[in-house]
């Protein structure tokens, strides 16, 4: 059965928030959720959008208690993923944009809802490559035995599980075969067995989910929760605070063999470097990971490739990119929407004046767009930067020898906004293998 309790290092530092006892989620949770965009929503929209999206999944009718007892630890993991872990959320939507199209088309042929599409945001945050310490590999976390099972070729030399599309159509072959087996009583049962495995939840008996809850594993006990935080964020991020405005120039397309990069640069126009860039998972690679690989490119440059690929070479093009701009982690994704803001996290030594100086906004702007009351802000705060200027925050790692004015030299930026953005207050105790940040016109 696919497996999620140690998928990796990473992976952990990303759902940290899994890390809690059910009872503390509980008690994290209030009455309002605050996201780090500053959207606040209220534990009754929650429980609203928490109803809509069990009718949905197909579950029966819950009561009034129940669902507020439900409704508690889904809150405690949206606060989570809203909140401190909110760039972190925001990445693994953006690698989940390049596939979900193919997972949500796959999931409609098999007449399963849609809302499952999330699982793969519980289980690797959509990292294809995503491995446990437990053996667990891929979107979907398949275990080598039940990736077997479902045919997919797992050995030395060829692993499918980390084959996108071929994963996926065996995880929705996975999903249907649950749902028959628990979904006549609820569909949340077929989701805990995807975590516990169908066995586990075989023996619970002849009850509902509600009832079966507190007998189900502590792990899946905490899956299920995250995952229903998950499809909500995913059924409507703006609503969440995530940007999901403008129209990016990147189409994606699905390359039937594992080319080689120099070959897709030949072809597309661009250089390796920039196809790296855009498609941060192949930074330490000559070639495509798999077959069936989904590649991000700018739409030019895709039309060129496609123009060179034969039928049985390109699988299909899919749906362009409508809700993140950046090109992976050497420039750091800002977060923006369609009205052109972006979010800043306030360093020790800043003042309100000095950010909006930095970004070339009014300070008043400024106030209003956060509801501050007044000038006092916090180091680790995170503002809303109302600007339209198209700024790109980069990182530079510190090198032996390096100093800031140096540093500041080599990157084009002057040494005062590097001391502001880090708060470096001593520029004399920079030490090697540091990250600093800046800013730059996109």
């Amino acid at each position: 059965m696919p497996s999620r309790f140690l998928i990796s290092l990473a992976l952990l530092n990303f759902f940290v928030i899994a890390a809690l006892p059910v009872d503390a989620l509980r008690a994290a949770s209030g009455t309002t959720l605050v996201t780090a965009t500053g959207v606040v929503v209220s534990e009754a929209e929650v429980r609203r959008r928490l109803a809509r999206l069990l009718r949905d999944l197909g579950e029966p009718r819950w009561g009034h208690r129940a669902l507020r007892r439900l409704n508690r630890p889904v809150l405690a993991y949206l606060k989570a993923f809203t909140g401190r872990n909110y760039f972190r959320t925001l990445a693994a939507l953006q690698r989940g944009n390049r596939y979900r199209p193919m997972i949500r088309a796959a999931l409609r042929r098999a007449g399963l809802p849609q809302a499952l599409e999330a699982l793969p945001m519980a289980e690797s945050a959509y990292r294809f490559d995503a491995r446990s310490r437990t053996g667990a590999r891929g979107l979907w976390q398949y275990m080598p035995a039940s990736a077997r099972r479902y045919g997919l070729k797992v050995a030395r030399r060829i692993d499918q599980r980390i084959d996108p599309v071929k994963a996926t159509e065996a995880a929705v072959r996975y999903l249907a075969y649950l749902r028959k087996r628990f979904g006549n009583r609820s569909m949340l049962l077929a989701i805990a067995a995807y975590n516990a495995g169908e066995g586990r939840i075989a023996r619970i008996g002849q009850r509902s989910y509600i009832r079966a809850a507190r007998l189900l594993p502590r792990e899946t006990r905490r899956y299920v929760p995250e995952f229903l935080a998950a499809a909500l964020i995913l059924r409507d991020p703006g609503f969440f605070g995530f940007p999901v405005g403008g129209t990016p120039p990147y189409r994606y397309l699905q390359i039937a063999e594992p080319l080689s990069l120099r070959r897709i640069a030949r072809w597309s126009g661009l250089s390796v470097a920039r196809i790296r860039r855009l498609n941060p998972e192949l930074q330490r690679r000559e070639r495509l990971p798999v077959r069936n690989y989904i590649l991000r490119l700018p739409t030019a440059a895709a039309r060129r490739l496609a123009h060179h690929l034969t039928d049985d070479r390109l699988w299909r093009p899919l749906e362009r990119s409508v809700a993140f701009r950046g090109d992976g982690p050497a420039d750091r994704v800002v977060a923006r929407n369609a009205s052109g803001v972006l979010l800043y996290r306030v360093r020790k030594g800043n003042h309100l004046a000095g950010i909006a100086r930095m970004f070339g906004v009014d300070v008043r702007r400024l106030r209003e767009a956060n509801r501050l009351r007044s000038d006092r802000i916090h180091a680790g705060q995170l503002l809303i930067v109302p600007t339209r200027k198209h700024f790109v925050q980069k990182r530079y790692r510190v090198r032996p020898g390096d100093s800031l004015e140096r540093i500041a030299r080599r990157l084009g930026v002057p040494v005062e906004h590097l001391k502001f953005v880090n708060g470096v207050t001593d520029p004399r105790r920079l030490k090697a293998g540091q990250q600093l940040f800046y800013y730059q016109y996109s």
